[in-house]
């Protein structure tokens, strides 16, 4: 966002080329060191709505790891407050003391929980509108090319489900959750006849959207 007068001691500010200054309201970190990646979102703490629906989980440095979602959305969520641990951490690695305004909202190493719900993970910003039903695996993992070898939308993945199928019906938007279906990328999946409709590109979009055809 502009930073037109806020301050650079709280956020994250560059000047880009047309000279505006942007500062850092959210952030996206993804590591392809486990076969299905880490993915993390991280939100400034002064974002509002930060926590709603799905609430803030930081196990890893945050003093208060699990923040539950207040009843009424829109509003601003307490600081995310860091322990001493990490605080030391940023510090021996020269870090300013304005990144522990930034908050780790969540993070994702699976689809689904050991009892089989939808692991949801979603940015008030990124997603805003439908970060209640994100899942930024799954929303991945339609990352795909058909039989041309070109992406199966302009966007280089697979086209969402059924509206109908997201809370509130047809009229907002909604993102795919838990594990993959199989018939976002086979006919006839799991029958003899089966065969494959789309080649799913592990995670990366920019593979089918830069893909070029005979």
């Amino acid at each position: 966002m502009l930073a037109n007068d806020l301050s650079p001691s709280e956020y994250h500010i560059n000047t880009a080329s047309d000279n505006k200054r942007y500062a850092l309201i959210s952030m996206h970190i993804i590591s392809k060191q486990v076969p299905n990646w880490t993915w993390a979102t991280f939100e400034h703490k002064d974002n509002i709505g930060r926590c709603d629906f799905i609430g803030c989980h930081d196990r890893f440095g945050a003093v208060v790891p699990d923040v539950r979602p207040h009843e009424a959305p829109g509003t601003k969520y307490d600081p995310c407050v860091k322990t001493p641990a990490l605080k030391k951490l940023f510090a021996d690695n020269g870090l300013p003391a304005l990144w522990e305004n930034y908050c780790l909202k969540g993070s994702q190493t699976d689809f689904v929980t050991a009892t089989g719900l939808p692991v949801h993970l979603g940015n008030s910003v990124t997603e805003a509108g439908f970060d209640d039903t994100s899942s930024c695996m799954t929303c991945h993992s339609r990352a795909a090319v058909n039989a041309n070898g070109r992406g199966t939308t302009s966007a280089g993945f697979l086209s969402p489900p059924n509206p109908a199928v997201c809370p509130g019906g047809q009229d907002r938007l909604c993102s795919p959750n838990g594990a993959p279906l199989p018939e976002w990328f086979w006919n006839n999946p799991g029958q003899p006849n089966q065969s494959l409709l789309a080649l799913q590109t592990d995670f990366i979009w920019s593979i089918p959207r830069g893909a070029i055809g005979p």
